[in-house]
């Protein structure tokens, strides 16, 4: 047995108090002689002995009674093997959850403004030559030392939600960096948080006794929450005063179906689209807004629900470019007629800006700055493969067709280099391509609906295309064979077509599908990078398009009106831009060049925070025992009221209320020996 607040056993010196009234209160008698009082002498003398004997019963009974009241005040806890309390000064490391999804509330209110209330009656339980170390998810340099107990409950009156959620893990890493560097006798980590299951990672704990571990729940009750998870355009390139079609993504993480819930969105500070939607409970739906884009330069937006009391996933920032003109880049001189229909194609549409040049005469400032690059036909020498492949990483396409005449060797060592497939064979069978699948986005957004007797391109000479996984067979012959292909490569797109571009190789260039497929090629050549990016999650976030700042240098000017001096680098797809973190909070930002905005971008907090996806404590507690986790120990979620300490949550069976029973029943012993005093 053990004792919780041991200090108060200095209380037992108080049983001094009734011992001393004893004494001052033991009757001297007087011997008075009689004659013939043989008979009452002996009754006097067995009541004297029987009045001794129920004095000292009385004073027994007033000590026992207040001795079991100090050892109740001192809380004696019974521990089993390996549970008693470390002797001398303790280091403890409270890890207080601070990610967005602790907003979330039940019968006792806000979940971190309980996790604050616990981790302050911990820290102020404690005595005050103990270290301590608050750590939140901001991992802030100060939250690394150990500090007093003043200082420790400052920092925990300090915390408040923040966009970051990290794996528990990585916690119990930090707390252990932060306590072995401690000279106290003593050191134990504690956890207050929801239990995001993301976030318990049991497969990455380690089992280290000399660090227990003490998990507090804190888990919201059941109650209505919607999410923007994400947002997409349908299409890959945003063209000035063109039709958009924004695709939005909503969660309801309730129990309650919902309906005609609005949603809008807002395009450089003013509200372009507005929706409404219907979402079931524990479900998701995908909806749409559509508006016209403005003009060409970059843009940020701010996609909105209204939802409370958890608002942090309420609104999806975005930014994204709009292009005025395509840079179509063809290379050729192997093939005039290719080269002509090539031509012809760009030519006829102003949105495009069109270089047609041989092979021995292309730059390498002009490979870098198209957004599609078209080889007819050529062979490809290495320093051009090396620009090509350089520029498909950047986010850029590149279609290749073949030469009439084999080998094409270097063709395949690009498509290889590119992992695009490969050609094989060549083939002079005459045949047709097949029916245009309308399934695929490259054609369904030009072809409503087809004849079932349309005409289609005849073919007269090919090669056979052997296709890598996760490409898609844009055309194929009537034998199933793939004609034209794309790949994903990089950032960007590689389209392969099975015919050398001639009379020869078949009807395609004076066919109308090809001013479709080319044109389309070049609709979706550039892709304009993702719509935001996740706090958190990405240090080198890529520019497209952005030249290097040289010597004037970026600015980064956020939320709030905050500048930062940009740190950009140049990488292989191009100009990257380093986030530096802490400082970062989700909105959107401007990269600017003196005064001129150059590009936008858009941080976001992890939605996953908004996911109600817990474990469960009696779930942990299995987990733990099944890995053999020793070290850990889960509570019970605190009842409002209760205060946490922790010499109260040390484990081990609590024996107060039996002394304080004890108390009673001595009480009770001393009133029956006094009210039946003779």
């Amino acid at each position: 047995m053990s004792f919780l607040n041991p200090s108060f056993l200095w209380a037992l010196t108080a049983l001094a108090i009734p011992v001393l009234i004893h004494l001052f209160q033991l009757r001297r008698f007087k011997r008075i002689d009689f004659t013939h009082v043989r008979l009452l002498d002996e009754v006097t003398r067995r009541t004297r002995s029987m009045r001794k004997v129920r004095h000292w019963a009385v004073l027994a009974a007033r000590c026992a009674a207040l001795t079991a009241l100090v050892l109740a005040f001192a809380q004696p806890v019974l521990r089993g093997t390996g549970a008693a309390a470390v002797e001398g000064r303790q280091a403890v490391s409270v890890y207080v959850d601070d990610s967005y999804s602790m907003d979330g509330q039940n019968a006792g209110g806000r979940l971190l403004d309980q996790a604050r209330k616990a981790a302050g009656e911990i820290i102020g339980a404690q005595a005050a030559t103990d270290r301590f170390q608050v750590l939140t998810n901001s991992y802030e340099a100060r939250q690394q030392v150990l500090v007093g107990r003043d200082d420790a409950l400052e920092a925990v009156s300090r915390v408040e939600t923040g966009p970051y959620a990290r794996p528990l893990s990585q916690v119990l890493a930090r707390q252990r960096e932060a306590l072995v560097r401690s000279d106290e006798q003593g050191r134990r980590r504690i956890l207050l948080t929801d239990l995001q299951r993301h976030a318990v990672d049991l497969d990455s704990w380690t089992n280290d006794t000399l660090m227990p571990v003490l998990i507090v729940p804190f888990q919201p009750g059941e109650a209505a929450d919607l999410s923007i998870d994400s947002a997409w355009f349908e299409g890959p390139v945003r063209r000035a005063d063109r039709p958009e079609v924004l695709h939005v993504r909503i969660t309801n993480h309730g129990a309650v179906d919902l309906t005609d819930v609005p949603v809008r969105l807002t395009v450089d500070g003013v509200v372009r689209a507005l929706g409404t939607f219907a979402v079931g409970a524990s479900s998701a739906v995908d909806t749409v807004l559509r508006f016209t884009q403005l003009d060409a330069g970059p843009h940020w937006g701010e996609l909105g629900i209204q939802d409370p009391p958890i608002v942090f996933d309420d609104v999806l920032p975005i930014a994204y470019a709009v292009v005025d003109r395509i840079r179509v880049l063809l290379i050729g001189g192997a093939l005039p007629d290719g080269d002509k229909a090539l031509q012809a194609v760009f030519r006829s549409d102003s949105s495009y800006v069109v270089t047609a040049v041989d092979l021995r005469a292309v730059e390498p400032a002009q490979v870098e700055e198209a957004d599609l690059v078209v080889v007819n036909g050529t062979a490809i020498p290495g320093g051009l493969a090396q620009q090509l492949r350089e520029r498909v990483a950047a986010g850029a396409s590149v279609a290749l067709f073949p030469p009439v005449d084999p080998p094409v060797a270097d063709h395949n060592a690009l498509l290889a280099a590119l992992g695009a497939g490969q050609f094989g064979g060549r083939d002079t069978t005459s045949l047709a391509v097949d029916r245009i699948d309308l399934d695929l986005p490259f054609y369904r957004e030009v072809f409503t609906h087809l004849p079932r007797n349309v005409d289609l391109p005849a073919v007269r000479l090919r090669y056979a295309l052997r296709t890598v996984p996760g490409a898609v067979a844009l055309l194929r012959t009537v034998d199933g064979q793939p004609y034209l292909a794309l790949s994903p490569s990089g950032d960007g797109r590689v389209l392969v077509g099975a015919s050398p571009l001639t009379d020869a190789g078949g009807g395609l260039i004076r066919h109308a599908l090809f001013v479709t497929t080319l044109l389309r090629m070049a609709e979706t050549s550039r892709s304009s990078g993702p719509l935001y990016q996740v706090l958190g999650t990405e240090r080198q976030l890529p520019l497209p398009g952005v030249p290097p700042a040289g010597e004037a240098g970026f600015t980064l000017s956020g939320p709030e009106g905050r500048t930062w001096v940009a740190e950009t680098r140049r990488g292989a797809g191009g100009t990257e831009l380093m986030l530096g973190g802490d400082d970062l909070q989700a909105g959107a930002y401007a990269l600017k060049q003196g005064t001129d905005t150059v590009a936008m971008i858009a941080l976001v907090n992890d939605r996953a925070e908004a996911s109600r996806d817990l474990m469960t404590v009696e779930e942990l507690r299995e987990q733990l025992a099944q890995r053999g986790l020793t070290a850990f120990r889960v509570l019970d979620a605190p009842q409002a009221g209760v205060v946490l300490s922790l010499n109260e949550v040390d484990g081990g069976t609590k024996l107060w209320p039996w002394f304080i029973a004890l108390v009673l029943f001595f009480l009770a012993i001393e009133t029956f020996l006094i009210r039946t005093r003779p």
